[in-house]
């Protein structure tokens, strides 16, 4: 009796799947069809890849006190923006905006103006709102601006965006340092370029790699997309990048994070190669750069590594050669060197770098000062056992005379750097008096710049440390402290907050549709 009662009800029910499936299937297809009605029209914020414009996406998803970052192929490496946000508008683009070039084994920076850079690529098709007057608040210009800063704001004309010599000379940037790595264990970093790069244009003529790579720094939000015309990728967590010029010698990662908590998520997670030896930066605005080279020793033990480093003009260089090479010139003969806390820093004089991007030399802030564009650590960090071990000699380049016995034919020798602050390495060895053999081939038949060696002995550097680690810190140039924002009648300060909290509601209610 069950058996028969149980088979009359699931025939029934047989006989009534048809009609109620098709009933279901309408009701299902109406669900579907109004939830993506729903989701078309949340905001591309969400989106995996870039859907919305450059300004879109930096007015509302970048957080105020956050950095976000730009970053495009260059030669044989890449380029990356630094944006930082403040707290004045949804559009607050803070002074100086850095630009970054990786390279081989060359590393250039350049700080740039924020309204140039707001207007010029951000939105072309905005008005920018330049605060004028010399008495406008700078306490919010900078993130690590914390109270007034009278020497900040130094542009002469703050009524336009423009460098102090952009019409004349085609200024371009504040400048910022350059340098590159020029040898590893006597292998060196130049490209030939007649060869394609793929060699050293010197004696050695090893072989040298291109493989250029960025992606997100892994524990944070990782969150990247590339733009619409592919040129650039936008990173909205932190960027790294990563190059291995010498396969046998060197290799490097250069990390940027978009907020303390950020690099905090950052030092947590071990995929992060060498980031936990990194010495914390605070670079301008927080746009810090973490490079972490890695050195292996050679056969037996032992690592020589040579630096060159040399200030990037604030004009076209084609175009005004003699005018480039002589702001140049005037901040390498004022480069000095000491070391202090195990650490080299490397100063030039504040006065020589001002005039260098054409702003005036402030008696009361520029005049008598130093500003370092470098500090390197004096020590190597064995991979192995994540011991910090003391380099066994470093040493600077120094111009002079060669009618001095104590240069050689191209008016060029070697020394240890002084570590006595108050009477520091000279990268000339009379300031008074500079030699200028350091830069004419006549002299020797060859030229130089500021340059520094570490040398690690077969002791101190052995192999089974398998791998060195070590972390120049690369200081930006300042720039005139005018941060740069949309005006409001362009519609820049709708409120990226609302924007969002509807993004989330209608991505709520699109998913109860289908739930």
């Amino acid at each position: 009796m069950t058996e028969l009662f149980g088979t009359a009800l699931s025939n029934a029910n047989a006989r009534e799947l048809p009609r109620l499936g098709k009933k279901r299937k309408v009701l299902a297809s109406w669900r579907l069809s109004l939830a993506l009605l729903l989701l078309s029209f949340v905001p591309v914020i969400y989106a995996k890849k870039c859907g919305g414009t450059a300004y879109e996406w930096w007015r509302d998803d970048i957080q105020s006190g956050n950095r976000a970052f730009l970053v495009e192929l260059e030669m044989r490496g890449g380029a990356v923006l630094c944006l930082s946000k403040g707290f004045g508008s949804s559009t607050e683009l803070l002074d100086p905006v850095i630009r970054s070039i990786m390279h081989t084994a060359n590393f250039d920076q350049q700080s740039k103006m924020p309204c140039s850079v707001l207007g010029g690529y951000i939105s072309p098709n905005v008005d920018i709102n330049i605060p004028n007057g010399t008495t406008a608040s700078t306490a919010r210009r900078r993130l690590l601006t914390g109270e007034e800063d009278i020497c900040a704001a130094s542009r002469p004309d703050l009524n336009t965006c423009k460098y102090p010599m952009q019409d004349e000379l085609g200024q371009w940037s504040w400048g910022g340092i350059a340098y590159q790595i020029g040898q590893v264990n006597g292998n060196c970093t130049t490209p030939d370029e007649e060869k394609d790069g793929a060699v050293c244009h010197e004696n050695a003529r090893n072989e040298l790699q291109h493989d250029w790579k960025h992606s997100p720094v892994y524990g944070g939000d990782e969150i990247s997309c590339d733009e619409v015309d592919a040129k650039n990728t936008r990173y909205l967590s932190g960027v790294l990048f990563s190059q291995a010029p010498l396969l046998d010698d060197m290799k490097y990662p250069m990390y940027m994070v978009s907020s303390e908590v950020d690099r905090l998520a950052a030092l947590d997670d071990t995929r992060n190669a060498g980031l936990q030896y990194a010495r914390e930066m605070k670079g301008e605005n927080g746009c810090d750069a973490e490079i972490v080279y890695e050195f292996f020793p050679k056969p037996g033990g032992g690592i020589s590594v040579s630096l060159s480093q040399v200030m990037g003009c604030t004009i076209p260089e084609d175009e005004n050669k003699e005018e480039c090479k002589r702001k140049s010139r005037a901040i390498a003969d004022s480069t000095s060197a000491y070391i202090s806390n195990d650490v080299v820093v490397v100063p030039v004089k504040q006065s020589t770098l001002r005039e260098s991007q054409y702003l005036p030399v402030r008696p009361n802030c520029d005049q008598g000062t130093n500003s370092t564009t470098i500090k390197m650590s004096t020590q190597f960090i064995c991979a192995a056992t994540g011991e910090r071990i003391n380099i066994t000699s470093v040493k600077m380049s120094q111009a002079g005379s060669p009618d001095n016995q104590l240069f050689d034919a191209g008016g060029k020798r070697v020394v240890e750097i002084s570590r006595d602050q108050s009477n520091p390495t000279t990268f000339q060895f009379d300031p008074a008096n500079p030699s200028d053999c350091w830069y004419k081939n006549s002299c020797g038949g060859w030229s130089f710049g500021p340059g520094f060696s570490f040398e690690m002995d077969a002791a101190s550097a052995p192999e089974s440390c398998g791998s060195f680690y070590w972390d120049p810190l690369i200081l930006s140039v300042a720039g005139d402290g005018m941060a740069a924002s949309v005006k409001a009648s362009s519609g820049a300060n709708e409120s990226p907050t609302a924007l969002q909290g509807f993004s989330v509601l209608l991505t709520i209610t699109a998913l109860n549709f289908l739930l």
